[in-house]
């Protein structure tokens, strides 16, 4: 099968650019009903003296207790706005005038916290919820760390390529598109294409990428998951009205996490207003999205928050172009909070969404010049978590933090090729689901200020049931090269404890075990992190982890024929694995301006390779079709250089300067050192934006202008092996020259504007969003031309526009 994968890649490619090319008709056709609404929209400006409400709660970060006697002001406010907590931690600070406002949280032996680029608008109140870490020495005043970044992760035990993100900059980010992992994309490190959402982190793929919802790991949370490419998708399937602030890493992660190779993304819900009931309404090219939340009773503290969103082009399919209707997706995200008097608090959760996506022959065979130009097909992708959190404070020094969730995802696949005979012949049919049932519970116990431990275990029950068929040649019957149904499961354990050694030295040391029974597979991964606080806003830092991932599932279940029936020569595959070293240095030069730098190196061992050839599972970005015999003997090697230059909201613009320079390479089957597949040698971004108010008076309303620009290294590529390529009629690559070739470096400008008009009652946003205004290519690779006998490129310009009004009230 692998001899075949080229052709299939190329398939895919082109099916793909069908899906994009009616994605764009979709867009454009949109994009006109969008400006022509706006321009029926009147902008006249408000006098009125507008305020909002900031509210929340202080809790100790580490055992979630309340802090009461908190004190939380605003920053900067004359005269001084402030409040303390009451003795459940609560705070209220009421008629706040609108604004942007950075809140600063302090209480008597724990470290200073400070909320930056805090925006406060009509409509919806601020709710915050805020955890404040334990100082190890002065336990009888406010500690104030000189060198504090306001960025760092909400994870006290992290301490290296960490950082903390907001759906706030995801919706003002050009580029972001309220899509975490555009936004991800901004940052040192991590590379972004037009083709896929999915996240590429320091040359690794991005099927690397573990994915967390609420403590517990699930399926790619994205549109047309792993269509495009494995790990990736085409827009997310998570709700900005529904995220928190949330964690992202890049590299030596903390031991509470596994089955992670390149990076983890630890999404965390909002709870709902527990007060008052608001609500939210969009709609824009990207679809129709209803929000609500509020109290199930008021006074009681129990909260609801969900958001609804439909795609626009199923609503409008009637009166679209010709095959502009075939993207179709749904997707819900809720969060329920019910608290107890003395048995914790529970939290429901969940998210789930359907996509449907086609592609029809082109009629006229005289039309006909590649290969998609006669395929026919439907393809359809499901994901979906359910999910109860409960949290248990156990005495003055424990918590208990317990979780269980259903969650899966689904992918059915039906295509056909049309031979001259205008005969459809069945090509490609896919039926692949799996599920699991998870138990997660970890208990965090603080010995002392100085010494916090974090244990925890979690059990994966997973099921699946898989029909991958293909036909070896064009117009055969199909061949199962996955056909099985079963059950297996993952176990996982840690244990981590963070060590303040003094004001200035932290440790993170830990271990996670995960053990896989289908095959009996087990792999050890200490976990150490230390950071050195040496001078004033100068701070050295340095992380180690040894971390594993298992392949996608259907990989350990290819099947091949033998005499006594079927074989599965992947099943006793291992843990893909990599050793993760990492070095970096903090400078705060003020308290709106931070400077990163962080070295990395990863050595990645026990990769799946198929012996005496270049192939190798690092390298894979989309293939369902493998059953050739793998063995774990490659590896690889990712080292670079990570550069962040970050300046804060602060008197109305920010901006971020971000370059990684760095170099992925791999040895396959064949034992030779070469380029892999995502080697693509530096990025560089440039993000910034600024806000005005404006308006009578007060001038309570804003306008935002922000903008990217990226400069990224192109993805490697195989050769064409041209006599290969015209003897075969289809384009065959020299794998035996893998990735010696760079696609073109690529080029792009993220733009969007954003109005805010804030009323007493209510707020109106209009946002116009666009990605790739420079009309840059995306170069896929090489397409055999049927018509004229040739090699084509195999690249389009995929713009994005997305323009949205948006009312909360």
């Amino acid at each position: 099968m692998i001899k075949r994968c080229c052709h299939y890649k190329y398939s895919n490619r082109r099916k793909r650019m069908r899906l994009r090319r009616n994605f764009e008709r979709g867009f454009n056709f949109s994009l006109l009903l969008g400006i022509s609404y706006m321009m029926l929209i009147s902008l006249n400006l408000s006098a009125q003296d507008l305020t909002q409400t900031i509210k929340g709660k202080i809790v100790d970060i580490d055992l979630q207790i309340p802090l009461p006697g908190a004190t939380v002001v605003i920053i900067g406010s004359d005269p001084l706005i402030g409040v303390t907590t009451d003795m459940d931690g609560y705070f209220r600070l009421e008629n706040v005038p609108l604004g942007r406002y950075n809140i600063q949280i302090s209480y008597i032996g724990y470290e200073l916290a400070v909320i930056s680029e805090l925006e406060v608008g009509s409509g919806k109140e601020v709710v915050l919820n805020i955890g404040l870490k334990e100082s190890s020495v002065n336990l009888d005043e406010v500690v104030i760390k000189a060198n504090q970044d306001k960025k760092e992760p909400l994870n006290s035990m992290a301490i290296i390529s960490g950082r903390q993100i907001n759906m706030e900059e995801a919706r003002r980010f050009a580029g972001g598109f309220d899509d975490p992992a555009h936004l991800a994309s901004s940052y040192a490190g991590v590379a972004e294409n037009m083709n896929s959402n999915g996240i590429v982190i320091r040359g690794n793929a991005p099927k690397g990428l573990l994915w967390r919802m609420e403590g517990l790991e699930i399926s790619n949370p994205s549109h047309f998951a792993n269509m495009t490419s494995f790990g990736g998708g085409g827009i997310t399937a998570l709700s900005s009205q529904m995220l928190a602030s949330s964690d992202f890493y890049t590299s030596a992660f903390p031991a509470e996490y596994g089955n992670a190779l390149s990076g983890v993304f630890d999404i965390k819900l909002r709870s709902g207003n527990r007060d008052k009931r608001e609500h939210a309404a969009q709609v824009g090219i990207m679809g129709i999205d209803v929000s609500s939340e509020g109290p199930y009773k008021k006074g009681k503290g129990s909260a609801y928050l969900f958001n609804y969103r439909y795609s626009l082009f199923a609503l409008l399919e009637p009166i679209m172009p010709e095959n502009a209707g075939l993207i179709k997706y749904q997707d819900f995200n809720f969060k329920t909070d019910l608290p107890t008097k003395n048995a914790g608090m529970f939290s429901i959760w969940g998210i789930a969404s359907t996509d449907y996506s086609g592609a029809r022959v082109t009629k006229d065979m005289k039309d006909w010049e590649y290969e998609l130009d006669q395929v026919e097909g439907d393809a359809r992708t499901y994901m979906g978590a359910l999910g109860v959190t409960h949290k248990l404070i156990i005495g003055k020094r424990s918590l208990l933090n317990s979780s269980v969730a259903l969650s899966g995802n689904g992918l059915t696949w039906d295509f056909q090729k049309m031979d001259n005979q205008k005969q459809l012949h069945p090509y490609q049919n896919i039926e692949n689901y799996s599920w699991k049932y998870s138990l997660s519970s970890y208990l965090n116990h603080k010995f002392s200020p100085k010494h916090t431990n974090r244990t925890g275990v979690t059990v994966h029950l997973i099921n699946y049931d898989m029909l991958i068929q293909e036909a070896p040649v064009f117009t055969q019957d199909l061949v199962s090269v996955v056909d099985d149904k079963g059950s297996s499961e993952l176990i996982q354990a840690f244990s981590q404890s963070r060590f303040d050694l003094s004001e200035k030295v932290t440790i993170n040391a830990g271990i996670h075990v995960q053990y896989f029974t289908l095959n009996d597979h087990y792999s050890i991964e200490p976990r150490l992190g230390l950071r050195w606080n040496f001078k004033s806003s100068h701070t050295l830092s340095f992380g180690y982890g040894d971390h594993s991932r298992l392949e996608m599932l259907f990989l350990y279940l290819g099947q091949q024929p033998s005499l006594n029936g079927y074989v599965q020569p992947n099943r006793d595959l291992d843990f893909t694995k990599s050793h993760h070293f990492v070095a970096g240095y903090d400078l705060t030069i003020n308290e709106n301006l931070n400077f990163r730098a962080e070295a990395f190196y990863q050595r990645l061992y026990s990769v799946p390779v198929k012996p005496g050839t270049s192939y190798s599972m690092m390298n894979v970005d989309q293939n369902w079709f493998i059953s050739d015999s793998l063995t774990n003997d490659g590896t690889g090697e990712n080292y670079g250089l990570d550069l962040t230059l970050e300046r804060y909201m602060n008197k109305g613009y920010y901006y971020m300067v971000t370059a990684s320079v760095f170099q992925a390479k791999y040895t396959g089957g064949d034992n030779i050192y070469r380029s892999s597949r995502y080697d693509k040698g530096y990025v560089i971004n440039l993000l910034g934006g600024k806000e005005w108010k404006v308006g009578r008076g007060n001038k309570n309303n804003t306008i935002g202008v922000n903008g990217k620009f990226s400069i990224l290294g192109g993805d490697r590529i195989s050769p064409v092996d041209e006599e290969a390529t015209y003897l075969a009629k289809e384009v065959i690559y020299d794998e035996s020259r893998a990735f010696e070739d760079s696609k073109p470096n690529v080029y792009y400008l993220h733009f969007s504007l954003n109005y805010r008009k804030n009323k007493k009652k209510h707020a109106s946003i209009w946002s116009f969003q666009i990605l790739n205004a420079l009309g840059s290519p995306e170069f896929f690779g090489y397409k055999y031309n049927y018509k004229y006998d040739r090699i084509d490129k195999d690249q389009q310009t995929i713009i994005m526009p997305n323009i949205s009004y948006k009312i909360v009230f």
